[in-house]
């Protein structure tokens, strides 16, 4: 990962590579286009690559992109190495929520104490807005995404369906959506909340949902990001069922703090 810097579309990040290309050990650009290579590279080692320009990575494969078409993928966030056999090189790395995370966690497990303070907060509460959740050690730059494959967005149903993420959703964050195939669902966070965040999901200890614009605003939040649905996070019954003791017992330790504070 290099420089991290956050931006909202396609047309951003690349206005920032054209002039940052040299942090990718790039010499100069050759040829700059809208199609697929996007750009024709000279590295410092002599090497003439193509090179494609994605916000995210795995949209190479989403966009049905040639692999052979492309010797490197350029994007502002990436989980993966490699999309369909071409490397990665990203600025930023990818922090998703998984609905059902394929490496899972047994959420027995003793928590860390982040993860703990984080749970607890959202137990208080009941349920939460996510990005609610920035505050002082956990608050930072990161941003945490869903990912929407091709097959689920155009499996979606017209007309408003019951419990649908995408009940709650705004014209601009429809279009940021079929475009980039991703959904923000949380802001402003530090890799701590990130890292605590992703371990609290994989151990089935949280969940998250969709929730009203004004809603989440009652919690304080609203996030300037055209791909943003407000969410909130609340906990499963496996909390009570591993957690419970250790739970109430930092619960009573924050309304202890904040007694004593008035």
């Amino acid at each position: 990962m290099r420089e991290a810097v956050v931006f909202h579309t396609e047309k951003e990040f690349r206005e920032w590579f054209d002039k940052n290309y040299q942090q990718f050990d790039i010499q100069k650009i050759i040829l700059s286009q809208e199609v697929c290579p996007d750009y024709v590279v000279m590295m410092n080692d002599g090497r003439v690559l193509k090179l494609e320009a994605e916000l995210f990575a795995i949209n190479f494969k989403y966009h049905n992109h040639d692999p052979f078409k492309a010797d490197l993928i350029i994007a502002c966030y990436a989980k993966e190495d490699k999309v369909k056999g071409v490397p990665v090189l990203a600025i930023n790395k990818l922090w998703i929520y998984e609905p059902t995370p394929v490496e899972k966690l047994p959420p027995e497990v003793a928590l860390s104490q982040d993860e703990l303070i984080i749970l607890s907060i959202i137990v208080f509460h009941g349920s939460i807005e996510l990005s609610s959740l920035a505050q002082k050690e956990f608050k930072g730059n990161k941003e945490i995404f869903m990912r929407l494959s091709p097959e689920f967005i155009a499996a979606l149903p017209r007309g408003r369906v019951e419990d649908n993420i995408f009940n709650i959703v705004s014209p601009q964050a429809k279009d940021y959506i079929k475009k980039y195939h991703h959904v923000l669902i949380a802001a402003n966070f530090s890799d701590r909340a990130c890292e605590a965040f992703d371990l609290l999901s994989r151990r089935d200890l949280i969940k998250i949902r969709p929730i009203s614009l004004a809603s989440a605003a009652y919690d304080g939040i609203i996030v300037k990001h055209e791909g943003w649905i407000p969410t909130e996070a609340f906990p499963t019954e496996n909390v009570n069922k591993y957690h419970k003791e250790e739970v109430n017992k930092t619960i009573l330790s924050f309304m202890s703090k904040a007694t004593k504070k008035e």
